[in-house]
């Protein structure tokens, strides 16, 4: 496959493990990388729901769980080998597609992402395939001049599906070819399980978040492009696309583990519809001299965290480019050469996200 279709490996990974809507979250350096998942489940499981003006994160549990209608071999048996063979073609062609017409509005967007539940959960299909040569719709795909072609008007809930359903096929086929992902050595004490099991304690601790009735997905990325091999965790509400359109709020969480060692580098919590405080020049200045921000880093890498290491030193980092983004990040060096990043949203002190770099490792 071209190396120039990232974007659809990356859909095939996210996406087969039912973690379409998170790809817009995923740090940068994953997001930017061709990586493979080797393994993939969503795991079933239970967890409470917290009052709205509680501390602990609002997760918007529904019951009973739903159960996806996308079923690969269904897909498969419904493409014929002229379609299979156009998503081969559309595979090979250089450069990466173009788009011609409107861009979606918001309100589109939303309806997109409800119309895309409404396909997983509730079966809801396109009365036809998507278009792929002019004169058949206003919204086509042109695999001969690699384009998209988008209306000047409000999308129908039939167009929305048809580009829903072509990129769910385009996925599947996707997948279907690449057979053989690198192997990756793992140690079998830090299996899927206990990925899932470290990575659920790890948002438990840091966020009072019991995550057992959300939905979760956990996937082995492959090393490549500079990027270390890791587990990946994810726990997010089931039809959480809906919710993200309905603009209701709702917390998922990303965890990464080391594959090696186990040891948790990274978890992070996601706000649906939290607003980001960019903190002006007059604010910053006033945090220089206000410790609370360290004090509050430093509290929480040793009493959520449980951290027993000495802490050498705390302070403010990566200011300007956080100050734009409404984050404070505090650095904790550890005696051993070990380092804690703890990001809090501004003006509440919230943790955002801990991220742990190993001694050796930290900068």
């Amino acid at each position: 496959m071209n190396k120039k279709k990232w974007s659809v490996t990356m859909a095939v990974v996210l996406c087969s493990g039912g973690m379409f809507a998170f790809s817009g979250l995923l740090v940068p350096n994953l997001a930017n990388s061709a990586v493979i998942a080797k393994y993939s489940t969503a795991t079933e499981v239970n967890a409470k729901e917290s009052p709205a003006e509680s501390a602990v994160p609002v997760l918007k549990v529904e019951a009973p769980v739903p159960v996806s209608t996308v079923n690969d071999d269904l897909l498969l048996k419904q493409m014929t080998e002229e379609q299979i063979q156009q998503i081969y073609d559309y595979m090979e062609l250089p450069g990466d597609p173009n788009t011609s017409g409107r861009e979606m509005t918001d309100v589109e967007i939303n309806r997109r992402l409800v119309l895309e539940d409404q396909y997983v959960y509730d079966g809801v299909r396109p009365q036809k395939p998507l278009p792929l040569q002019a004169g058949q719709g206003e919204v086509y795909f042109d695999i001969k001049t690699n384009t998209y072609y988008q209306p000047e008007r409000t999308w129908t809930d039939e167009e929305l599906l048809q580009m829903i359903d072509w990129y769910y096929r385009l996925n599947l086929v996707a997948s279907k070819r690449n057979i053989t992902p690198p192997a990756v050595a793992v140690p079998e004490k830090f299996s899927k399980d206990e990925a899932l099991a470290r990575a659920a304690e790890s948002v438990r601790k840091l966020f009072d978040a019991d995550v057992s009735k959300l939905k979760t997905n956990v996937m082995l990325v492959e090393p490549g492009y500079g990027i270390p091999s890791f587990w990946s965790v994810h726990f997010a509400p089931y039809k959480s696309l809906t919710l993200l359109g309905q603009g209701q709020e709702y917390w998922q969480y990303s965890v990464q583990i080391d594959p090696d060692t186990g040891v948790v580098v990274d978890t992070t919590a996601f706000n649906s519809v939290m607003k980001k405080t960019p903190i002006d020049a007059a604010a910053a200045a006033a945090m220089k001299k206000d410790d609370s921000w360290i004090k509050e880093a430093t509290r929480i890498v040793k009493d959520k965290q449980g951290e027993k290491r000495k802490i050498v030193k705390a302070y403010l980092t990566g200011t300007e480019v956080n100050n734009k983004r409404g984050m404070v990040a505090v650095d904790v060096l550890l005696e051993d050469g070990s380092k804690y990043n703890a990001e809090l949203r501004y003006p509440g002190k919230q943790l955002r996200c801990l991220i742990y770099e190993p001694a050796g490792k930290a900068k």
